[in-house]
């Protein structure tokens, strides 16, 4: 391991995950802690990234840390908007959007936004979207008319799920890249 490589020690995994309160289905409310899990660690990864690292390109990809977390806040967004019905924050979307399209076409888009905003936004778009449409779902497993496929909340809730996992990891290898190292710690087992 090279020497000079800065390495932050990550926030402990978190195994005794408990539905989020005051939720209509429990199923949902399970899978809305997932979320919150994920999202967290996510926040860990970049909290403390100069605004050289999230910006940072490296050879042979199109990513960068900046545009994969305005990505995720943009499709959980949009994502929770297709299966509650309810309309996201016009300003959230707007802030989100062009890196939240750049990063499933292959663009490079890199949006100008440092880690403290970069935070905020994954903190807004839970605490005043995805929270309040999620808790008033009441079947997750209800089949949803849908243009280009069926779906239930439970389907994609699992995808958004993934969608946090993957792009973490993406975030992890691109901040290794950069020259600062993540070390993943374990928590308590609940």
């Amino acid at each position: 391991m090279d020497m000079n490589l800065r390495m932050k020690r990550g926030r402990p995994r978190e195994y005794g995950i408990r539905p989020v309160p005051g939720f209509a289905d429990e199923g949902v409310a399970l899978a809305a802690a997932a979320l919150d899990e994920l999202r967290a660690r996510v926040i860990d990864q970049i909290a403390d990234l100069p605004l050289d690292a999230l910006t940072f390109v490296p050879q042979g990809t199109r990513l960068t840390i900046a545009a994969l977390a305005a990505h995720l806040v943009w499709a959980e967004a949009h994502w929770i908007e297709r299966i509650s019905g309810a309309r996201a924050p016009v300003e959230l979307c707007a802030a989100v959007d062009a890196a939240g399209r750049a990063v499933p076409a292959g663009d490079l888009v890199i949006p100008d936004l440092d880690a403290e905003a970069l935070v905020s936004l994954c903190v807004r778009v839970r605490e005043e979207f995805t929270l309040p449409a999620l808790a008033r779902l009441t079947d997750i497993d209800v089949e949803l008319s849908s243009e280009d496929r069926p779906m239930t909340p439970r389907a994609v809730l699992m995808h958004l799920i993934w969608h946090w996992t993957y792009h973490s990891a993406h975030i992890g290898l691109i901040r290794e890249q950069w020259g600062s190292g993540y070390a993943w710690t374990f928590g308590g087992m609940a």
